[in-house]
């Protein structure tokens, strides 16, 4: 019984030794990219190497965005994001699709709490350059911290808010939050 019980426990550890290689699992299905965008600017993606999946010297892109990388709002706006990423921006205004009109303000006086526009700019006020974040799928303390009808001094914040692109108010924006950084002290990079 004792060489039964032994000869499991050896082939039990045999196969877990051999299952703890690399798995390779080819080129996604649906034509992704795998939890990365090429954001190279060549019109059939490639980027002279290899169509943007390395390069470099030490086999690191500098055109991919990777899962959970900061990007800025020209870069979340041009490309498309698989996974979720930090997009960084300025507070420059506020959104609504309300009534199934999306009406989006700029200005000092704000009328919507449901989404604020974060640009790369502090002083942007044309809405194709600027990312909409949901705040109605957020909790309500968070709501209440970021909208620009009980807080307009937060125009003008730098802000960082992880989540998952996807299109919003008619643009690529952020509808769930799943993280995010407010702050006066940000420098924009």
């Amino acid at each position: 019984m004792k060489k039964y019980v032994l000869s499991i426990v050896l082939l039990v550890a045999a196969l877990l030794c051999v299952s703890c290689e690399k798995a390779d699992f080819g080129e996604p299905e649906d034509g992704g990219t795998g939890g990365f965008v090429d954001t190279a600017d060549d019109e059939d993606g490639a980027d002279g190497d290899n169509g943007g999946w390395y390069g470099g010297e030490d086999g690191v892109d500098e055109d991919l965005v990777y899962l959970g990388d900061t990007v800025n709002v020209e870069t979340f706006v041009a490309n498309t994001i698989y996974g979720q990423v930090w997009v960084k921006g300025y507070i420059v205004g506020a959104a609504t699709g309300a009534n199934g009109k999306r009406r989006y303000e700029f200005g000092p006086d704000f009328n919507y709490d449901t989404a604020i526009l974060i640009a790369d700019s502090p002083g942007e006020d044309d809405k194709n350059n600027t990312v909409p974040i949901c705040l109605t799928t957020c909790s309500s303390d968070l709501r209440a911290m970021l909208n620009l009808v009980e807080h307009p001094e937060n125009k003008g914040k730098f802000i960082r808010v992880y989540g998952v692109r996807e299109t919003y108010l008619n643009l690529p924006g952020i509808k769930h939050i799943d993280g995010y950084e407010l702050s006066d002290d940000f420098f924009a990079e």
